[in-house]
C-alpha cells in the first residue's frame, strides 16, 4: 500500500469513528487534531497534501463533503466509507483465548434484510475469521467470551440492529460444537 493510501485510510477511519467532522478554511486540521493516531502525520503535512488525501476519499465516494457559509467543510464518511474501513478493521479483531475454557457456548443470532446483504456478508466473512461454527444458517457459536468483538463486527458491517448474542452453558448440540470447533480451528478445548 503506498505512504499516501496508508494516510488516507487513517483518515478514512478518524472521520468513520468521528461522524461528522468541520474543517476550518483557516486551520484545516482543526477538526481532526483530537484524533491522536493521525496528529503526528498531520503536523508533517502540507494543506495541499491534506487536500489531496481528502479529495481521494471523496472520488472513490468514501466520504462527503459539504461547504459551509464561513467558508469551513464538513466532511462525513459514506455507508461505503464505513465498509472500507471495516475491511481494515476486520484484520485486527481478535478474540481472546482464554487457558482455560469455561465450557460456556457464546451464540450469535441475526435477522438481517435482504436490502442489507452486502452487510451480512461482511459479517458472515467476520464469523468465519474469527473460528465461530454455523449452527443455523444465522445461528453461529463460539466457545469464548466475544460480546465485544461481535458488537464491534456488526457495527462496522452496519448491521448491528440485527444482531444479537447469547450465553448457554447447557446444550443438547455441545459435543457436536466442541468437535466441529476443535476440528475447524486446530485449538484444543480445555476445562
Amino acid at each position: 500500500m503506498k505512504r499516501s493510501q496508508a494516510f488516507s485510510n487513517k483518515l478514512l477511519k478518524v472521520l468513520v469513528v468521528g461522524g461528522v467532522v468541520t474543517i476550518a478554511a483557516v486551520n484545516p486540521f482543526f477538526g481532526l487534531l483530537a484524533a491522536k493516531v493521525i496528529e503526528e502525520e498531520l503536523k508533517k503535512r502540507k494543506w495541499k497534501r491534506f487536500k489531496d488525501d481528502l479529495y481521494y476519499l471523496k472520488r472513490r465516494g468514501l466520504v462527503k463533503t459539504y461547504q459551509n457559509r464561513d467558508g469551513s467543510y464538513r466532511v462525513t464518511s459514506t455507508t461505503e466509507g464505513r465498509r472500507q474501513v471495516a475491511k481494515y478493521d476486520l484484520e485486527d479483531i481478535r478474540i481472546k483465548i482464554p487457558q482455560k475454557w469455561d465450557k460456556y457456548w457464546w451464540f450469535v443470532i441475526f435477522d438481517i434484510p435482504t436490502e442489507k446483504q452486502k452487510g451480512r456478508l461482511a459479517l458472515l466473512s467476520g464469523l468465519r475469521r474469527l473460528g465461530f461454527i454455523k449452527f443455523q444458517k444465522s445461528v453461529w457459536v463460539h466457545p469464548f467470551k466475544c460480546r465485544n468483538e461481535v458488537a464491534t463486527l456488526a457495527k462496522i458491517s452496519d448491521v448491528e440492529e440485527y444482531v444479537h448474542w447469547l450465553v448457554c452453558r447447557d446444550t443438547s448440540a455441545g459435543n457436536y460444537l466442541r468437535n466441529e470447533f476443535e476440528k475447524r480451528n486446530t485449538i484444543k478445548l480445555v476445562s
